[in-house]
């Protein structure tokens, strides 16, 4: 699979633990000092510490498919 610049793809070493993401699908923003209340995922939950079952509450697409964005573009 291929990603745009930025993209997850499953490589955590990406990542830093106050990273946000964004579904490029749907637009959801993951923000991991709001965690996800509605799949039971707590505040301060790292991206790359979210179960594997977890996916975006809104449209359901797999975590591989989400991008790093800036966190001034998450609180938008």
């Amino acid at each position: 699979m291929h990603g745009f610049e930025g993209t997850y793809l499953g490589d955590a070493s990406k990542l830093k633990d106050t990273d946000c993401l964004e579904c490029k699908v749907c637009h959801y923003v993951y923000d991991p000092e709001k965690g996800d209340i509605d799949q039971n995922i707590e505040p301060s939950t790292p991206f790359s510490q979210l179960p594997d079952y977890w996916c975006c509450p809104v449209c359901g697409c797999e975590k591989e498919l989400f991008m790093v964005v800036p966190k001034d573009y998450a609180e938008k």
